[in-house]
């Protein structure tokens, strides 16, 4: 999918031990493509553990070919965003948001979650949890009805709160200083 002006959305936060897998997975059968899905882990999630793990060591190939398959995994999407461990981006959109929102020192404007369009209030206390002990998965939708329909989704897997956004533009962003939320 394209993003671009008047960008819908929908997002969901879930407790740290919700199964991101079986979101995803969900999210795909309902029609919904990884490139339109960008995942935020905490850093103590089991996922940013393994990927802080990854290790290339040729006399340990199955333990390198277990860290290929992650990655390989989280390149799927649109983006994954795991503060203070990486970010992984196979979106053109996702990039030019994420990059802004997460490279960049803490603004009035926010960080990553607002550069995606979610409203600054909720933005900071979902950036708050994500950092802590939750996952938020947002999904790029063609419009309002699909972004209900990923709602109305995200709500059925357990969400712990949900919503959409539509009509916002990505916020072009100045160059990095500073630091940020990423490391």
């Amino acid at each position: 999918m394209e993003l671009s002006q008047g960008k819908s959305a929908a997002y969901g936060i879930f407790p740290m031990d919700a199964r991101v897998e079986e979101v995803v997975s969900s999210l795909n059968a309902a029609g919904f493509q990884s490139l339109d899905i960008c995942v935020f882990l905490p850093p103590a999630h089991p996922i940013a553990e393994e990927v802080r793990t990854i290790k290339a060591v040729p006399h340990d190939l199955p333990a390198a070919t277990a860290g290929a398959r992650l990655v390989a995994w989280l390149a799927t999407f649109g983006g994954v965003v795991i503060p203070g461990v990486g970010l992984f981006v196979g979106s053109r959109e996702f990039l030019k948001a994420l990059a802004c929102g997460a490279c960049q020192p803490r603004t009035s404007s926010g960080g990553p979650l607002a550069k995606l369009g979610i409203p600054l209030d909720a933005a900071a206390r979902f950036e708050a949890r994500v950092l802590q002990d939750a996952s938020l998965i947002f999904v790029a939708c063609d419009g309002s009805a699909q972004s209900e329909w990923a709602r109305e989704i995200l709500r059925l897997l357990r969400a712990e709160e949900v919503d959409a956004v539509t009509g916002f533009e990505y916020e072009i962003c100045n160059k990095p200083s500073g630091s940020a939320w990423l490391i």
